[in-house]
């Protein structure tokens, strides 16, 4: 049957770190503690688990949800695995470890081990157990034995297995290698674990009354926390660690999403070792219990959301999970006793199809009632199943390896009841009186024995002393003269980093200078060649520029309407002349007139002054209107000239902010490639940097002194305004002022004229200006089209690299693919002098059961005697050293069970817990 992975979600409070920057929490749980909504800016939704655990809830509960049923099913012969997974700091191995010293701290882990011994103690005597325990870890893509000392590489074959029999050798094992993983101190977590850990548990249990046996497997994974490298702040060795940490994860997650995918063809369980060796735990035979753990603080949002998808996805992996178990003889011979009664059936059956096949053949017929069925023969529809299972089983079956092989041939002679009962018969023979005077002296040979052991002993606990007090003082100066010799070793790689970061960076300048002398050499021809053809292109250039400042100037021109100031030029210019001509015939027609007749009376002379005064007071009249006509006129052109004024100084900033706006843009894009590209770049980019930057000062000083100058006409302007308003109130008395004021508007006219030409030579300045700009704009395209060129460079060089890299990893497969060939032969010799040797023993065996029959009796007179000593040498016994257990690493410790009687907690008490209070237990229920 399938089961889904049971997914367990859990959440640790702030740390310091979190709640000092101003973290605040954003998830929220529901009240049956199934579902988390996290506030989040890329995801505001839900999460549904098996269970959500917040920071209130204690290690025992956690324990007894997540692992109390998984270690009941590996105790039914299942294979288990609990995982965590989750970011660095999110408290994984606080999770599976925690202190073992504190029974409200501590992790999975040591209340997983004690469940399985308090279950041992609790099962019936007929069963015997064997508690096996291993440790290693993933480290850089590399698996390193924590166990063993001499480490032998990522061979997984060597992994040391240790047997165990009870929880103080248990939690031996797991302080040794905690003590030997992997950890570093980064911005996230001060003590974090830069491997992946695997603890297997393995508990075989074998039924002494029939024979049949199980094994379960327990696999307790702590995963090293995914990290981002700009807040762990990870360096050096440390971030070379953290790529592979990521790596690894990666892959398990791209595991994952194929097992999720319906249309998935291949899982890609061997990109990684971590997924490898978890293979038969994501949708293979296990029942999988994943633990994903996480920050509740805003600041690692994006970190707890990757984390609760992941659990998402993997909370819809199904397993199959089966039970390993082995068969008894005796289930075996009612077996073979069914199949050989099946096969007399089937082969009477198939006598008679073989009879009623060659009537046919010969060419006769056999009646409808004579037909050969199966129910004539007895055969019943469910044997034709059962074979047809039975085939396709053995087909689909793969063949057993030779180890398997003699390990089953192994167990079913260590479970044969048959020996159990000789055995046992044997005890309860009695000795004869020559066994027994030879049993006697062979008592007394061992007493004296012993004896001379115990004074060597003794002599030798005294030396092992002298030497552990040299060893002492030996280790003391090795640790001084190491931390000499390594502060010398960190003093000498850092001078060799230095010599060699400064023969790398002579390397690359003397590279450096040859590609660009070469490219000197090439960039003269080029501007030899741009030379010519600038001569023959510049004609078409200019004529082009030409055309196109025309064109702007006509454009601006048209704006400030020429044609209405020309016709007020023109209605100025022709009052002008009606005045002079009026007043010069004024003049002249008296004089004409007097010359021409004779010469008038009083009274004609004083009407005529009187008609001539008042035609001249009339002419004056009309002239001040003229004039006050074209005052008002005047007026109106130099409104519209400081309007002229104030659009060019509109337009004058405008080109400045975007003169501005085009430098800023190409020193942003002139920064980021100089990261990129080479000092050619650099150079440039600093070239066109200086043009600009000496046109746009050169530019804004000729705008601003033009400026300056309109401003000053504008205030000749007025002041000649103001002499114009003067010279209407004084044109009444006499004809000078008139000329005066003639004058006055040549001037005015010449003024005008010049500032006609410099509001040409401003929008010229303009023109240049606005050229200049795209001219900018087409350099800057063509620097980002080099920068993609560089781009593309450097990514060729990398997957280069990559290739080469592809290539050592080839030749190394192949290297340990021919010495895997070869330890493989060797290890089929061994296993067949290893089968002769079992054979062999097996002999000896049946011939030493009748001499042992006959000492039983010998053996239970001597057993008291024993039983004393043993007391008194565990009691006088030292603490055995920390390295003890790796001696007795791969001698067996059954157990049998206890029947009810609870396990004693890792106390003091359960710490002195050795190999001779098994030893005795195992001595009294023989002698019972």
């Amino acid at each position: 049957m399938a089961d889904n992975i049971k997914v367990i979600c859990r959440f640790r409070p702030q740390n310091g770190r979190e709640i000092k920057e101003g973290g605040v929490p954003v998830v929220s749980f529901d009240d049956e503690y199934t579902e988390v909504k996290i506030d989040s800016r890329e995801y505001a939704g839900q999460f549904a688990y098996d269970r959500v655990f917040d920071w209130n809830h204690t290690q025992k509960q956690v324990f007894e949800y997540s692992a109390h049923q998984t270690v009941a099913d590996v105790m039914k012969g299942y294979n288990g695995t609990i995982f965590t997974y989750g970011q660095t700091g999110a408290g994984k191995t606080f999770t599976m470890m925690g202190d073992m010293q504190n029974d409200d701290l501590k992790g999975m882990t040591p209340r997983i081990v004690e469940s399985v011994f308090n279950t041992i103690l609790q099962a019936p005597s007929t069963l015997e157990f064997t508690v096996k325990v291993s440790f290693m870890e993933i480290y850089m893509e590399k698996i390193r034995d924590l166990l063993n000392q001499k480490n032998r590489g990522v061979y997984v074959k060597g992994l040391l297995e240790v047997f165990v029999a009870s929880v103080a050798e248990v939690y031996q094992v797991m302080q040794q290698g905690m003590m030997s993983r992997v950890v570093a101190s980064t911005g996230m977590n001060s003590e974090s674990s830069r491997s992946h850990s695997i603890f297997r548990l393995q508990i075989s249990q074998r039924n002494l009354a029939d024979g049949s046996a199980k094994t379960g497997k327990l696999y307790l994974v702590d995963l090293a926390g995914s990290e981002q490298v700009k807040k762990s702040g990870a360096t050096g060795q440390t971030l070379e660690e953290a790529k592979k940490i990521n790596k690894s994860l990666s892959s398990l997650g791209v595991v994952i999403n194929a097992l999720t995918d319906p249309k998935a063809q291949h899982i890609p369980y061997r990109d990684s070792k971590l997924t490898r060796i978890l293979q038969e735990s994501l949708g293979g035979n296990s029942r999988t219990t994943l633990i994903i753990n996480c920050s509740p603080s805003s600041l690692n949002e994006s970190e707890t959301l990757s984390t609760l998808r992941f659990g998402m996805r993997a909370k819809s992996i199904k397993n199959k999970a089966k039970i390993n178990v082995e068969l008894s003889p005796t289930e075996l011979k009612v077996f073979l006793r069914k199949a050989n009664a099946d096969i007399v059936i089937l082969r009477n059956f198939a006598h008679l199809l073989e009879g009623e096949l060659n009537v046919w053949r010969s060419g006769g017929s056999v009646a409808q009632n004579e037909w050969a069925t199966a129910e004539k023969t007895g055969v019943h529809s469910d044997l034709f199943k059962k074979v047809d299972d039975t085939m396709s089983d053995t087909a689909s079956m793969p063949s057993p390896t030779k180890s398997e092989s003699g390990s089953t041939l192994s167990n079913a002679y260590s479970s044969n009841p048959t020996f159990n009962t000789l055995a046992t018969n044997f005890l309860l023979s009695p000795l004869s009186n020559d066994e027994r005077d030879e049993f006697l002296q062979r008592e007394n040979d061992l007493t004296d024995q012993i004896a001379e052991k115990e004074t060597e002993l003794k002599s030798s606990k005294i030396l092992v002393a002298s030497l552990q007090e040299e060893l002492s003082f030996l280790k003391s100066r090795e640790a001084d003269v190491a931390k000499e010799n390594q502060e010398l070793l960190t003093s000498l790689n850092e001078v060799k980093l230095q010599v060699e970061k400064v023969t790398f960076e002579q390397r690359e300048s003397g590279i450096l200078m040859d590609s660009m002398t070469e490219k000197n050499d090439d960039l003269s021809r080029q501007v030899e060649d741009l030379k010519t053809q600038k001569l023959k292109k510049q004609n078409d250039e200019e004529q082009s520029w030409e055309a196109k400042k025309q064109e702007k100037i006509a454009q601006m021109m048209a704006e400030f309407g020429p044609d209405k100031l020309t016709e007020k030029e023109r209605e100025m210019r022709a009052s002008l002349s009606k005045i002079v001509k009026g007043a010069s015939a004024s003049h002249f027609v008296p004089l004409t007139f007097s010359a021409l007749t004779t010469a008038p009376t009083e009274e004609e002379f004083e009407s005529e002054s009187e008609t001539r005064l008042k035609s001249q007071s009339s002419q004056q009249e009309i002239l001040v209107e003229n004039l006050t006509k074209q005052y008002k006129a005047s007026e109106d052109e130099i409104r519209s000239l400081r309007l002229s004024k104030d659009e060019l100084e509109s337009r004058y900033a405008t080109l400045d902010a975007e003169y501005e706006q085009l430098l800023r843009r190409v020193q942003a894009n002139a920064d980021s490639s100089l990261r990129k590209s080479e000092e050619e770049l650099s150079t440039a980019l600093n070239d066109l940097k200086a043009k600009l930057e000496t046109q746009y000062h050169v530019n804004t000083a000729e705008l601003e002194r033009q400026v300056h100058q309109l401003n000053e006409t504008v205030v000749k302007k007025d002041a000649e305004i103001n002499a114009l308003n003067k010279t209407i109130s004084q044109i009444s008395t006499t004809e000078e002022e008139v000329a005066k004021f003639q004058k006055q508007m040549t001037d005015w006219d010449t003024m005008k004229t010049k500032l006609m030409i410099d509001l040409e030579n401003r929008c010229q300045k303009v023109v240049e200006l606005e050229i200049s700009l795209d001219e900018v704009r087409e350099q800057y395209n063509v620097l980002m089209r080099n920068s993609n060129q560089k781009q593309h460079q450097q990514k060729m060089a990398f997957l280069e690299r990559n290739l080469e890299y592809l290539t050592d990893v080839q030749k190394q497969l192949v290297e340990q693919n021919s010495n895997l060939k070869k330890e493989l032969v060797v290890a089929e010799r061994k296993l067949a002098a290893r089968n002769d040797r079992i054979e062999n023993l097996e002999h000896l065996v049946t011939d030493t059961q009748s001499k042992l029959e006959m000492q039983s009796s010998k053996f239970e007179s001597e057993l008291a005697a024993m039983r004393e000593r043993l007391q008194e040498a565990r009691i006088t016994a030292t603490a055995p050293a920390n390295t003890s257990w790796t001696y007795s690493a791969k001698i067996a410790k059954p157990l049998r069970g206890g029947g009810g009687v609870p396990i004693a907690s890792a106390s003091s008490d359960g710490l002195r817990t050795s190999s001779s209070d098994q030893l005795l237990g195992n001595l009294s229920k023989l002698s019972a």
